[in-house]
């Protein structure tokens, strides 16, 4: 409706042209600009919405005399400002502009004026970050816009603002303060429709005890601490009366799930000084209920749809939301709009999913073990933090290149630690299937709740009502934890839960994500620790004893990436011997335990190069026995967090792959341990498990071991049928280790289906002496293996490369921890990202293996793709991939 009056305005006021060509080009002109405005809608919510991400620039207040006044006009005229985009951050936009090098290369960021040596630090009193930054852009309106409200909102701005438009103060630091707030400002009186608008905001960074955006210890702080608009800006026109946050509540008939009953609700408000009557519509595919009411002049009023009133909403053979793991991303389009006399004042659109969170305590033994359910069925979570780049700098592509990932290594759900992340992640996690844990982060003022005033308890409670509204209606948001390392005060506590009941009440919350109990909510049911070891390394056998649901641990203390990335984070002289390029891309707390015992059971190595592979093979070994444990153990074992998922920068611990997309060991031990279907070795009774991760039985499979001797000479072999249950973790037998064995052996386990079909396959390396004390470096005494490998099939099919490999081992030796990759045939860099069916495999003598891959054509960057190997004992090579 609002699209169709634009261009009859446009249409109407070119009438007066006379006829010709000229009317027919500025008509033909108008209409396409009419139409682009109105069709630049994101996922907001209301109608001829546009994104003020362009045309931006930035200015440091001590370098400008004027104020905001003058500088929101349009004939002020901006001198050697630097030019930005938004979302960004006055660090991420002087790096843009080449004013500092790239902090992410070498030790550049220890040579930025003003840099935080101390994480989470604040900035120095002399650093160019500590005044006051203006971001500035002018923007049109149509001339239509004086027919109704217009507003600007704004998504996340660290961390006070003086907004200012065309020379109006709209909203000061006193309204506007708080990183994770959400502003939605009236500016009908202030905007100038049919003309150019002005808009400045003096930001102001974050100090003291200030409730920002902290990075803990996962990277170095920028020394901005993040200041700057780090989500959108929009700017959009409603009616007289505007509907505004939605929410919608689906309640399943468990422990059926044959009929869903939806209550929908939304605020409506009438701006104008007058009685408006008029008719609140939804639409839910076939679905239709409206409710006609009179609003008063200025009335705000809540209206709700309940399923026992308007029965249109119980919806028989409802099409469920499920994690990618487990189900379909059913997902529903709701419509809603504020109509009078026939005419849509503002609408508002919502996708969301049919489905039910629920969780319960596993009480046994002295432990509490919270178990998550999506529609009414058991599920454990295995997942990792989530964080976004260290200079906030957007991008979809980098999102949708995570959530591929972690699809592909089988995981279910991300922790977010603070609800960061653009409305994007959350949309694509719906569309994915990809489960979210969402909270404030630790070790920061968001814990420190002894120094808060009562201005900052204020905008604490705004920031969690503002992160509620906006997240709640995402199937993909299972969890709630509004404290991270400890649990809030009482006060606060209980301020943040009659938050979440009012506004939400459809997911589980804890107080926080350790198992300490607060005396409000009492026991979580979630554990955290102990620090530093469950951050830094355990061995495989560890896990097995950890019964519980944990939030947050990994032996990922030291992760070392492929040679090809570390090239990429520093120059040739820093990769060896280790060099302060390494020390701040490692934690001192973490790395020590993790390289104590990649030298104990591999050796130390001699240089970068061995350095990585061998990494490679302990992140494996340890991060697969960490996700197979939990899984094993299930349901005294819930859910693990892996820390971290990913790189905010350039790193060397807390990663499944690195800043650049490079997968490590961990990323395919991870992949390996959370097939839906699997069989494994558990190291703490040594026995053959299958775990079954799906939601059915399965009958007729086979369970197949060997034992191989260094020698390869085969020693042990056995097989016993297997029938598994849903959601079941069923012992199959133990393996024997015969007397006379080498020092290490390997054991071969297959499962295969009644048809022989091999459905998943595992490979260990154990000592003689366990695994606490295992002792591996006889590995570097196997002979070099030249491997046989071909190009079975390639297709280029809609920018993306699809491809076959077949890989042989002819000799008599172990060919151990095969390495494949794509490389670009001049520069030799890996092409990235890449999704290897399988990688840092082992193939016995004479096994063959046929691997697929694919990855994006325009990662290449113009160069042909080859197919290179390497490996522990492998000797490399190159093949032109056609």
């Amino acid at each position: 409706m609002k699209r169709k009056n634009t261009i009859k305005w446009f249409i109407f006021k070119i009438q007066k042209i006379k006829p010709g060509f000229m009317k027919a080009k500025i008509l033909f002109c108008i209409i396409l600009a009419a139409i682009s405005f109105s069709t630049c809608i994101s996922q907001s919510p209301a109608q001829n919405s546009f994104l003020l991400r362009n045309n931006w620039a930035i200015k440091s207040s001590k370098d400008i005399r004027e104020k905001g006044d003058i500088i929101s006009t349009s004939s002020y005229q901006p001198e050697k400002w630097y030019p930005a985009t938004v979302p960004s951050t006055v660090f991420g936009t002087l790096v843009e502009n080449k004013v500092y090098p790239d902090p992410y290369f070498g030790t550049n960021i220890q040579k930025i004026p003003g840099y935080i040596a101390r994480r989470s630090g604040g900035i120095p009193v002399e650093s160019p970050f500590k005044p006051s930054w203006w971001y500035r852009t002018t923007f049109s309106l149509p001339a239509a816009a004086k027919s109704g409200n217009t507003w600007i909102k704004f998504h996340s701005i660290n961390y006070k603002a003086n907004i200012w438009l065309n020379g109006h103060l709209i909203a000061d630091t006193m309204t506007v303060q708080g990183a994770y707030r959400l502003y939605n400002f009236n500016i009908t009186q202030y905007a100038l429709p049919g003309k150019q608008n002005c808009l400045a905001l003096e930001i102001l960074p974050p100090k003291g005890n200030d409730l920002t955006i902290t990075w803990v210890d996962w990277n170095p702080t920028p020394p901005d601490r993040g200041t700057g608009i780090w989500y959108d800006v929009s700017v959009y026109s409603t009616g007289p009366v505007a509907v505004d946050d939605p929410k919608i509540v689906t309640k399943l008939n468990l422990p059926s799930t044959d009929k869903a009953s939806l209550t929908i609700s939304a605020d409506v408000t009438n701006y104008s000084d007058k009685n408006i009557k008029g008719v609140l519509k939804g639409t839910i595919e076939n679905i239709v209920f409206e409710q006609e009411m009179t609003l008063g002049p200025k009335e705000a009023r809540k209206v709700t749809f309940d399923p026992e009133k308007f029965s249109q909403l119980v919806i028989s053979g409802p099409r469920l939301w499920w994690p990618h793991t487990v189900g379909p991303q059913n997902l529903y389009d709701l419509s809603l709009s504020f109509e009078i006399r026939g005419k849509i004042s503002d609408s508002e659109k919502v996708r969301f999913g049919i489905r039910e969170i629920t969780s319960w305590m596993n009480d046994f033994d002295g432990k509490h073990t919270r178990v998550f359910q999506i529609n009414g069925k058991n599920i454990v979570i295995r997942g990792g933090g989530y964080v976004e780049d260290m200079m906030l700098r957007p991008s979809d592509k980098r999102i949708d290149a995570d959530i591929q990932y972690a699809k592909h290594m089988g995981l279910n759900a991300l922790r977010l630690e603070a609800p960061r992340g653009s409305d994007y992640l959350f949309k694509r996690c719906d569309e994915e299937g990809i489960l979210l844990m969402v909270g404030w982060c630790c070790c920061s003022s968001w814990e420190e709740w002894e120094k808060w005033t009562p201005d900052l308890e204020v905008i604490a409670q705004k920031s969690w009502r503002d992160q509620i509204v906006r997240l709640r209606n995402h199937p993909s948001v299972f969890d709630w934890l509004y404290g991270s390392d400890k649990h809030p005060s009482e006060s606060v506590e209980k301020m943040y839960i009659k938050t979440l009941n009012e506004l939400d009440g459809t997911r589980p919350y804890q107080s926080s994500a350790t198992s300490d109990p607060s005396l409000v909510s009492g026991n979580t049911g979630l554990f955290m620790g102990p620090y530093p070891k469950v951050y830094a390394y355990q061995t495989p056998v560890y896990w097995y004893g950890k019964p519980e649901f944990n939030t947050e641990a990994g032996p990922s203390g030291e992760q070392i990436p492929p040679m090809e990335t570390m090239r990429l984070m520093m120059p040739g002289e820093d990769l060896w011997p280790m060099s302060e390029s390494w020390n701040i891309r490692l934690h001192k707390a973490f790395y020590p335990p993790a390289r104590k015992a990649l030298y104990s059971r591999y050796g130390e190595p001699q240089g970068v190069e061995e350095y990585s592979i061998k990494s490679q093979v302990l992140q494996y070994e340890a991060t697969r026995g960490m996700f197979e444990a939990f899984a094993a153990n299930k349901y005294r074992s819930s859910g693990i967090i892996y820390w971290m998922y990913n790189s905010a920068w350039p790193s060397l611990y807390w990663q499944l792959y690195d800043y650049f997309y490079a997968p490590n060991g961990s990323f395919y031990g991870t992949k390996i341990a959370c097939e839906n279907l699997h069989i494994q070795y558990s190291y703490d009774d040594n026995s053959i498990r299958v775990v079954n991760g799906n939601y059915k039985d399965f009958q007729g499979l086979k369970a197949t071991a060997k034992l191989y001797n260094m020698d390869m000479s085969e020693i042990y072999s056995t097989e016993a049928p297997v029938e598994i249950k849903s959601d079941e973790s069923r012992k199959v037998f133990d393996v024997e280790r015969p007397i006379g064995a080498s020092d290490i052996t390997f054991l071969k386990l297959v499962l295969s289906n009644n048809a022989g079909k091999e459905i998943s396959s595992n490979f260990y390396w154990l000592s003689s002496k366990g695994d606490e004390n295992a002792d591996f470096t006889a590995l570097n005494n196997l002979p070099e293996t030249e491997l046989k490998f071909s190009v079975i099939s390639v297709k280029l099919e809609s920018g993306k490369y699809s491809a076959v490999v077949e890989i042989e081992n002819p000799s008599a030796s172990l060919a151990f921890f095969v390495n494949p990759k794509i490389i670009k045939d001049k520069s030799k860099e890996l092409v990235l990202p890449v999704l290897w069916e399988d990688n840092y495999f082992s193939l016995l003598p004479k096994e063959k293996r046929s691997i697929k891959v694919e990855f994006a054509a325009e990662n290449l960057g113009g160069q042909a793709p080859i197919l290179a190997i390497d490996g522990w004992n492998i000797k490399k090579a190159e093949k032109e991939l056609k």
